[in-house]
């Protein structure tokens, strides 16, 4: 059997599946290993800062990863920039790829500038807005000693959504200390190369070239008849979300002709946690067919 692999968003981390990774694996007919990964400049990669974010790199450190633990093919799960990942390392080497589910996200470019300054209305522009204003945290200069300390500041017309917060948050590790001057806590994140890339990580490229829209309008387009996955792949769009629209799905049927997309109702963006269950029973028909 292929590996399996659940590939977290922007500001996620692959502690972001492990409830769901461990339901999955005592559900599936055919069990098989399940690994969380966390993508560059999140989790536990603090000792490897990068300073760009393409999704050609990002598929290139997941398809490292498969080669040093099995020869086998690999069943890839992504939601949002890591669904942008998993799409390209599908296109990339398709022969790697037994497999392919995405989590809300379509292979397209989002846009925070536009219709009236709201964005395009996928919600881009508010993730854009998370990150600029929590990256500007300073952790040596607020006097911070608990995740308390930090969360009540994003709570003060940040971030107020407390959902949002405490996710957030999963990025902040307290740390044990004995020096009095040192701050005991530390981002397990990349903010400064995250915020950097936002416009990367907005568009979708392929074997390093830009594969959205904003390079029709720059007359780079490359032919996409060269630049599919025949595989299957499942799209799993949230309904009370807005990042995969009618207007996309010709986009997604000219990378991916085999696609087959469902609706989870009233499910937001981070459709695996706001219905597990749901998404649970989605992967285990996708996975026992």
């Amino acid at each position: 059997e292929p590996i399996f692999s659940f590939l977290h968003g922007l500001l996620g981390n692959k502690r972001n599946f492990a409830s769901l990774a461990s339901s999955l694996s005592t559900q599936l007919q055919n069990p098989r290993p399940i690994y969380n990964l966390d993508l560059r400049n999140h989790g536990e990669n603090t000792h490897d800062w990068r300073p760009t974010m393409s999704y050609s790199e990002m598929a290139r450190d997941v398809l490292s990863f498969m080669d040093k633990i099995t020869e086998q093919n690999a069943v890839l799960v992504g939601h949002s920039m890591g669904g942008k990942v998993a799409q390209c390392l599908a296109l990339m080497y398709p022969e790697r790829v037994a497999g392919l589910v995405v989590l809300d996200i379509a292979p397209v470019r989002y846009y925070s500038d536009q219709k009236e300054k709201g964005g395009d209305g996928s919600g881009w522009k508010a993730v854009e807005e998370i990150v600029r204003n929590v990256a500007q945290i300073d952790l040596n200069e607020g006097g911070y000693t608990t995740k308390r300390d930090v969360d009540a500041v994003l709570r003060q017309g940040m971030l107020e959504d407390p959902a949002l917060r405490a996710f957030v948050l999963t990025n902040l590790e307290q740390l044990r200390t004995t020096e009095e001057n040192e701050v005991p806590l530390r981002w397990k994140i990349h903010w400064d190369g995250i915020v950097d890339q936002l416009d990367r990580i907005a568009g979708f490229d392929v074997h390093d070239q830009v594969m959205d829209d904003s390079a029709v309008e720059a007359d780079m387009i490359i032919p996409q008849s060269n630049m599919q996955y025949g595989g299957d792949v499942f799209f799993i769009h949230g309904g009370a979300s807005r990042f995969v629209r009618h207007s996309y799905i010709s986009t997604i049927a000219s990378f991916f002709p085999n696609h087959m997309l469902t609706t989870i109702r009233g499910a937001g963006h981070w459709v695996h946690a706001e219905a597990p269950d749901d998404t649970i029973a989605l992967l285990k028909r996708y996975l026992d067919r």
